[in-house]
């Protein structure tokens, strides 16, 4: 893989086993897959490596039936209910609908990975972006880098085109969405909090989505007008994706 010790195998071997505990949180599981208690520190990593360890299958047909096997069964287990439903993702109470958008991340971004090992053409579509966006942006909490942030106090109005908009508060080591729309969590920023803000960002979806995940570098984007930022601190905007961890 590019930039990394996995192979294609053990992607797809991740993604098996991802697939089967988002099924199992789906269904009533609660017991976290992963530990997102400290990302900054490295618990997600090490607790996902360990997964991958302790799975010795690396067959990509066999991986991918039980991919789709369990992509397939998630599908029946969340059709006909609520999006806001709530379950335990990973330790964390979510709605059924965030697990499920920050789920096709794991598709669309690490399908791109391995298009890339293996030369092949992989698009990712502005909608899923959104999608994957609107789940995630609430969870940004937990991917707050404390030494960065330490001596930082800013407030954030983030909006991606077309979809959700949220406003960020970054305050000594800790962070908070304080007001958000379209993502279902709190008020529309136009309301409260982001008439304050410091930096204003307006981010294309697929840009976005690639940079927070660390796939690419934030300055073509930015060159190209796909990451815009503006304000009374608009300097904040190329610091933005450093007070944060890659998940």
């Amino acid at each position: 893989m590019p930039g990394s010790d996995w192979t294609v195998g053990d992607v797809a071997a991740h993604l098996a086993l991802g697939t089967e505990a988002y099924l199992g949180y789906a269904t009533g599981d609660t017991d976290p897959f992963v530990d997102v208690s400290d990302v900054a520190g490295g618990s997600l990593t090490r607790t996902s490596q360990a997964r991958l360890d302790a799975e010795p299958e690396r067959d990509l047909a066999a991986l991918a039936e039980r991919i789709e096997v369990a992509v397939t069964a998630l599908l029946r287990a969340s059709e006909d209910r609520a999006g806001d439903e709530v379950v335990t993702w990973n330790g964390q109470k979510v709605s059924l609908g965030a697990m499920l958008g920050i789920a096709v991340a794991e598709y669309v971004l690490h399908g791109q990975d391995m298009a890339q090992a293996l030369s092949r053409p992989w698009t990712i579509r502005p909608d899923d972006a959104r999608l994957v966006l609107a789940s995630a942006l609430p969870m940004l909490p937990l991917l707050v880098d404390p030494v960065a942030t330490k001596d930082v106090r800013a407030t954030y109005d983030l909006r991606v085109r077309g979809g959700a908009r949220v406003t960020v508060a970054i305050d000594h080591g800790a962070l908070a969405v304080v007001d958000a729309d379209e993502t279902g969590v709190g008020r529309a920023p136009d309301k409260a909090g982001s008439g304050s803000a410091d930096c204003r960002i307006s981010a294309d979806p697929v840009a976005l989505l690639l940079v927070a995940y660390g796939r690419t570098s934030q300055w073509r984007p930015i060159l190209t007008d796909k990451l815009v930022a503006w304000g009374r601190r608009p300097w904040l905007g190329l610091r933005f994706v450093r007070y944060l961890v890659v998940p």
